[in-house]
């Protein structure tokens, strides 16, 4: 009931519902760079494996040659080959 409500407020006032719902907001460029925002902590971290807490569960990228490339309490910036993004619900 309650993301119903948050959802319609982001709808009828036009903001974007990661802000509004604190959800994971997504970009990918090509298959060498991720960036996540409203993250909640990095679980697991190595060259070819990342886990990332958030709201919705966790996210796990698999790949190869991973590098943080920038990480800050709101986004995490990833460049690596990219070959598998998954939601893991908790």
């Amino acid at each position: 009931m309650k993301n119903k409500m948050k959802r319609k407020i982001s709808e009828s006032l036009e903001l974007p519902k990661e802000v509004i719902m604190n959800v994971p907001y997504i970009r990918i460029l090509g298959n060498d760079e991720l960036q996540i925002e409203n993250h909640k902590g990095i679980v697991e971290y190595s060259s070819d494996i990342v886990r990332l807490k958030s709201s919705i569960g966790i996210i796990k990228i698999e790949g190869k040659d991973f590098l943080i490339k920038e990480i800050n309490p709101e986004t995490v910036v990833l460049t690596g080959k990219i070959k598998n993004l998954e939601f893991i619900s908790i």
